[in-house]
């Protein structure tokens, strides 16, 4: 069976599971009916994959467009995904995010005649991108936002690369790129290659498709990478691609996709975006970015568009899961102790690592502790801990923290990098000075103990 979004509903919903909540009432983007509603839900705890079924588009107008939120809310629904149990989501998971990370399935191309993302297709004149459903999520959001995936094509070499980035509504046939000139992003290395030679640069974006894609394309993978052949992996049978329709055969798009906006960005291109509230709870500044011009729109009959709210648990999930796993390889390579790897919902999955090792000289902590800041561009704070913390209980490391770091010579702080000074904490304990044993209950006398017994 071919996996997309609407098979992956399917499994959710015959699995008789209470994964899915629907919304039936029209949700309108003039106003922040999808921020609240999905606010509301976070605030009762309630953990499901949203679908609102009725949308009205940008002039008020009801489309025959439904949505979907959510649907990286917990590790359980992202190990689901992947077609991994729902009950080793711990490291289990983010090392099974690591190999699918570097596995690689190469795509079947198909015939457009029978791709389901060209059951409709708008061109040209045709495009008019206010039937469309966009959101804003923050009371000083400056628009309306489409929040996901990006694909290019490398000029040089040929391969496929494909990130996170949010597109503004400008105009009917213009939406900007939110690539910052300030930030190294392999996207945006494409997009400067064009530019030197003053060519516009072909981009296409995918407004939903089966979410293990979009766990796939936030793996650590390096420049040069195919990304298509990675997100094979994840959905674990190979991508089903299409020629495009307005940027040429040779560029292809997901053929399962719901829906794919096509445009070309134009040399040195600028627009302004922002502010918009981020993955860091924040608003960004506003800032001049990219902006492309819309020239084809492709989708499914009644597509469904796949949205993330930002700065919040699936946010931090997509920007997490798969870079523990891809951080964990890294430290393996060059220190075989390490046991556990987590990037907290507390440091809105990208700026935090927590990381367990088994530790041998005094020195391994404050060595591992520098990995990360290596590969993850946003880290700021590592904090290495003993086998005996589970980084997943993030008050088992704060207690390690402030029981075992020597503050005066633990905290170390890295001066001069890239974007802002960045820390590592080695909070093992000490071996070079009598340090007291953890307290613990006997293990045998947990396990043997049948608390129904006592307690009935």
């Amino acid at each position: 069976m071919v996996k997309d979004l609407r098979e992956y509903f399917q499994t959710l919903e015959a699995a008789g599971s209470n994964d899915v909540l629907r919304v039936s009432r029209p949700v309108d983007p003039r106003g922040f009916d999808v921020a609240a509603i999905l606010q509301q839900l976070e605030n009762r705890g309630d953990r499901r994959v949203v679908r609102f079924e009725k949308t009205l588009d940008l002039e008020g107008r009801p489309t025959d467009f439904s949505l979907v939120y959510n649907l990286f809310l917990t590790r359980e629904l992202c190990a689901q995904a992947i077609g991994h149990p729902r009950g080793a989501v711990k490291m289990p998971l983010s090392l099974e995010f690591a190999r699918r990370g570097e596995e690689h399935r190469e795509p079947e191309v198909m015939d457009p005649s029978r791709a389901p993302v060209k059951e409709v297709v708008l061109s040209g004149e045709a495009v008019n991108m206010t039937t469309v459903p966009m959101f804003r999520y923050h009371e000083q959001d400056i628009g309306q936002y489409l929040t996901m995936l990006a694909v290019m094509k490398d000029p040089d070499d040929g391969f496929y690369d494909i990130s996170f980035c949010k597109n503004m509504y400008l105009s009917p046939r213009r939406l900007t790129v939110s690539l910052q000139r300030k930030l190294s992003k392999h996207l945006l290395t494409i997009l400067e290659k064009n530019e030197e030679r003053g060519r516009p640069t072909p981009v296409a974006f995918i407004l939903g498709h089966h979410p293990a894609l979009s766990l796939g394309a936030s793996a650590l993978t390096t420049f040069g990478n195919d990304d298509y052949g990675t997100l094979g992996s994840f959905l674990g049978q190979p991508l089903r691609l299409t020629p495009s329709t307005s940027l040429g055969d040779d560029f292809l798009v997901p053929a399962d996709a719901e829906m794919i906006i096509e445009g070309v960005i134009p040399p040195h291109a600028a627009e302004i975006q922002n502010p918009f509230g981020e993955f860091s709870r924040y608003y960004q500044p506003q800032v001049a970015v990219p902006y492309m011009e819309v020239t084809a729109v492709t989708h499914r009959r009644k597509a469904v568009i796949q949205g993330v709210f930002p700065g919040h648990a699936d946010h931090f999930n997509l920007g997490s899961l798969a870079k523990e796993g891809g951080i964990y390889s890294e430290i393996k390579r060059v220190y075989r102790g390490v046991q556990a790897v987590y990037l907290p919902h507390s440091g809105v999955g990208r700026y935090t690592c927590y990381v367990s090792i088994k530790k041998r000289r005094e020195a391994d902590a404050k060595l591992v502790g520098m990995v990360p800041h290596l590969h993850v561009h946003h880290m700021q704070f590592v904090v290495v801990v003993d086998e005996d913390v589970d980084v997943f209980n993030e008050e088992d490391v704060i207690w390690a923290v402030v029981t075992r770091a020597r503050l005066h010579q633990d905290i170390n702080v890295l001066k001069g990098m890239p974007r802002a000074d960045r820390v590592v904490i080695d909070a093992t304990v000490p071996l070079d000075e009598p340090f007291p044993r953890k307290a613990q209950v006997p293990r045998q006398a947990v396990e043997s103990c049948k608390l129904e017994e006592w307690l009935g």
